[in-house]
Formats: structure tokens, C-alpha cells, sequence
């Protein structure tokens, strides 16, 4: 592929997707060759002595070759391999550069938006883990791949659909960094049957013994594993699911609140009432008016005969 970069405009920031990217491109530098080439914005263009600051993130890939990373949350300089990802941040100074012996290729995106801020408030992506060792990575590869089609048919036209990839690098940058630190195959495994699990026995009480014992784990690990991969404790999900129900059922039929906790296993109307309130600012009555007041919507029942 032949190097290219486009510089886009910053559009609706708050756009629907969330994110909107502002530059995609592709370079291909050959050992010895000064870096980085002397073509872009004033605003992009950095020397390895001075090093820069951006105002937005910026995710690029070294597919091939080696150089060095520096930036003012890590200590020292980093040394960075084929696979590697470099994670730039808004307002952190950094500066790069490939080996004069192998140069390198790299693909980079460069988004703003509240995602992106989001993922790195709740440590998604860190300015301490700004240099991600990911080696080989095909679905990050492809993803990078597809923005380069996108962006070189023409990338004002497909901004839209560039900022939704700059999404998936987002979400396929914090799958592979959980992995790389440990979040292992066999975590994600059962941590997904206990999701499951819970979200069927949802109208049962609770044991979380007997299910990190039936999944042959232990206790701690499973409350552990679960919260860090979902970002919600078991107890958590198994509430927010008993309420999921509660809701299904007062929309879609004319069951009382007395009825719907027997169902799923509360102890009582009462107890369903309470935290239901608790958790949606409505009582379950008051959440079934409201919602049974859109327009052209019949009252829950029975079908027709």
C-alpha cells in the first residue's frame, strides 16, 4: 500500500457515535530516512528533540520494524517492537521514532470524542500504559486495513463510518491489553457461563458458592474475575436482571406487582416495590402508567381469542 494521510474536520463532537475521527493515514519509513516526513499540519509535525502535545487521541500501529517511545507518564524510553500499539493522549507531551536500522510501518487513527474520554476516566486506556505489546493482532490489522479502504475512497464521505471503527480499535485495544495482563481465555469462559447462569436462575435466590463451586472456581476469584471483566458485581447483574424482568412483565401483561414477584422470586410485593424504586426512581405502578401512556399503544393482557 502506497503511504497516505487525511486530515479530517472535527464535526459534531458530540455526535451520535460518539467519537468522530480527525485523521487516518499509513507510512512506510525506510531505514535511515529522517522521521517524521516533512508533509503534515504544523499542529502534527514534531522533531524527536522537542517532542509534541496533542489535542486529541491518537492509536498507532507498528506493523513491522522497531524504534523508541517516550512520554511524560512513563519513566525513561520505551522500546517499541513489531506489534506494537502507541496510545497518545490529549495534553501529554511524547515523541517517537523508528530505528535508523529497521525504520518501521505505521498506521495510525486519530479521534476525539466522550467515548474515547470515558474509556480513559475509567482505565480502558492509560497514559501509563501508553505503549501496548499486542504482537500479532489480525482483527486490529483488519480494522486498520478497512479505515486505509475507507479513508482512500473517500474519507469526508465515510467520516461517519470511520469514526465507528475508531470504536472497534477503541474496544479491540481494551481486549487485547486485558488479555496481555492477565484476563486469559479460561476467565472469559467462565465468567461468561456464570453470566449466563445467573441471568437463567435469576428467579432463584442467590448462591454464589454453589455456582463458583459448579463452575470450579473458587468463590473470591469468581466475585473477582466477574466484576473486572463486566464492570459489575455478580449480586449486580443478578439485580439488574430480576428488574430487567420486573419491567418486561409490567409492560407485556396485566400481572399485579404481587404476581410478578412471586414469579421472579422476590420475597414479597413489597420487597419487588422497594427495590425497584430504589433503582429506577419510579415504584413498579408508576412505571407501568408512564410507560402504557405512548401513543397507540393497547393495554397489557391476554391475546385476542
Amino acid at each position: 500500500m502506497k503511504d497516505y494521510f487525511v486530515y479530517l474536520p472535527v464535526q459534531q463532537p458530540d455526535s451520535i457515535w460518539g467519537c468522530v475521527v480527525t485523521s487516518v493515514g499509513h507510512t512506510v519509513v525506510p531505514p535511515g530516512a529522517s522521521y517524521p516526513p516533512r508533509r503534515h499540519p504544523v499542529d502534527h509535525h514534531f522533531n524527536w528533540s522537542k517532542g509534541r502535545v496533542l489535542h486529541r487521541y491518537q492509536v498507532i500501529l507498528v506493523s513491522e520494524g522497531a524504534g523508541a517511545f517516550e512520554c511524560e507518564s512513563l519513566p525513561g524510553c520505551q522500546p517499541v517492537e513489531p506489534g506494537s500499539v502507541l496510545l497518545l493522549f490529549p495534553g501529554i507531551w511524547h515523541r517517537y521514532r523508528p530505528s535508523a536500522e529497521t525504520g518501521w510501518v505505521e498506521h495510525w487513527i486519530e479521534c476525539q470524542g466522550r467515548v474515547f474520554d470515558e474509556a480513559a476516566r475509567i482505565g480502558l486506556i492509560d497514559p501509563k500504559r501508553s505503549v501496548l505489546k499486542v504482537g500479532p493482532a489480525p482483527d486490529l490489522s483488519d480494522c486498520f486495513e478497512r479505515c486505509h479502504l475507507l479513508a482512500r475512497e473517500g474519507a469526508l464521505a465515510n467520516q461517519d463510518l470511520l469514526s465507528t471503527l475508531g470504536l472497534h480499535i477503541l474496544s479491540l485495544l481494551g481486549h487485547l491489553d486485558a488479555s496481555r495482563r492477565g484476563a486469559t481465555k479460561d476467565i472469559d469462559e467462565f465468567v461468561e457461563r456464570a453470566h449466563l447462569l445467573i441471568a437463567l436462575r435469576c428467579q432463584e435466590p442467590l448462591d454464589l458458592r454453589a455456582l463458583a463451586a459448579e463452575l470450579g472456581v473458587g468463590y473470591s476469584h469468581l466475585r473477582h474475575s466477574f466484576t473486572a471483566r463486566l464492570g459489575i458485581s455478580p449480586r449486580q447483574h443478578y439485580l439488574n436482571t430480576r428488574l430487567q424482568k420486573a419491567r418486561d412483565l409490567l409492560m407485556n401483561t396485566g400481572k399485579s406487582i404481587k404476581e410478578i414477584a412471586e414469579i421472579l422470586g422476590f420475597e414479597s410485593g413489597y420487597h419487588l416495590s422497594n427495590q425497584f424504586k430504589s433503582h429506577l426512581g419510579l415504584s413498579p405502578k408508576r412505571w407501568r402508567a408512564k410507560a402504557l401512556k405512548r401513543p397507540g399503544r393497547p393495554p397489557p393482557g391476554p391475546p385476542p381469542r
